[in-house]
């Protein structure tokens, strides 16, 4: 609250979380925390979420009310916004958006805040206390190297070998400096993100950490391979997981197809992120939360991405072990260690 959120005196937060799982004990902390630093804490807590259910109203109602923090601690998602989905809301940007926590803060720039899907006390307490200003400089020029750049190249020992275009695209930083009107990301921090170009990736993905199913991540026994055809997952290849993730991509299309939402049932099949893990205190225990975070890995979301142009109803992370990586030509990472 202090490094991260930069909380001052009299400030509203609002704490969404659940009885499931392992957040509540976070939340309360998190509650008492902040009454300590004099700011105003209220908790809401609902029943578990996952990606296909909807938040309810009422903790949407509060987010609607614009405390000036937000931290989500949820037992697996926060919820959708079913007036976000059907209707949508314009931002102060122009953009439109389908939660209305992403209209506050990315579009109106109202709230800041923190989500943290699935954490754990033990998770929490060995991720989030760290070097923030160093994190923060590494962020800094990995975002620069990607930032202006036309094309990513990345392989991995286990198969990897693709291209994404990322002009005009812009990285984002998950790198815990969340103190403005506007910023947020996870706790625990510490990835660098940009969204490829739509329908640019192509050539081939495997996946041999961790892979994010509903309702959880797991680390596959067989690598996961991912075939793209014209910027698209065509074919999901390997063992039981490689099974379970190609059902999460239908249950995407099913959903968008059931709302008559085209674009999303295409989109559940997009490349929508390049992430790239940069929290060295983070290691892979089957979290998603925490697995994305780890150094040395960088990971790719099968759905939705971060630039509102490609919008699907799923968004499912997975990661690349020990990745090598080149920017307009440029090595940037070799099997996992940053060169920059």
């Amino acid at each position: 609250m202090r490094d991260v959120l930069g909380l001052r005196e009299g400030e509203e937060v609002l704490i969404v979380t659940n009885f499931e799982g392992d957040v509540f004990p976070v939340a309360r902390a998190v509650f008492e925390v902040t009454r300590e630093m004099k700011g105003r804490p209220t908790m809401a807590i609902q029943g578990m979420k996952t990606i296909y259910d909807y938040a309810e109203r009422l903790v949407l109602e509060a987010i609607r009310a614009e405390p000036d923090i937000v931290v989500s601690l949820s037992a697996n998602k926060m919820g959708k916004d079913p007036y976000g989905l059907t209707i949508g809301y314009v931002g102060r940007d122009g953009k439109k958006y389908d939660h209305v926590f992403d209209l506050l803060m990315d579009g109106d720039r109202r709230i800041r805040g923190v989500w943290s899907p699935t954490t754990t006390v033990e998770m929490f307490e060995r991720c989030v206390a760290l070097d923030y200003g160093e994190m923060q400089a590494t962020a800094a020029r990995i975002k620069g190297a990607l930032e202006g750049a036309d094309e990513i190249h990345v392989t991995s020992p286990a198969g990897t070998d693709v291209y994404i275009s990322v002009k005009g695209r812009k990285a984002f930083l998950d790198d815990g400096n969340f103190r403005l009107p506007g910023q947020g990301g996870n706790l625990p921090a510490g990835e660098v993100f940009i969204s490829p170009a739509i329908a640019s990736a192509r050539g081939t993905i495997v996946f041999d950490g961790t892979i994010d199913l509903v309702p959880n991540a797991v680390i596959p026994k067989k690598p996961v391979k991912v075939t793209l055809k014209d910027g698209y997952v065509d074919k999901v290849t390997g063992g039981e997981e490689a099974k379970a993730l190609l059902k999460v991509i239908k249950k995407g299309e099913q959903m968008a197809r059931e709302k008559s939402l085209k674009a999303e049932e295409r989109n559940a099949r997009h490349i929508g992120e390049l992430g790239i893990g940069i929290n060295y205190k983070a290691k892979m225990t089957g979290n998603l939360l925490e697995d994305e975070k780890v150094g040395k890995t960088v990971h790719f979301a099968i759905g939705s991405n971060y630039d509102n142009d490609a919008k699907a109803l799923i968004h499912q992370d997975c990661l690349v072990l020990k990745p090598s990586m080149w920017v307009d030509g440029r090595q940037v990472m070799k099997d996992g260690r940053l060169l920059m």
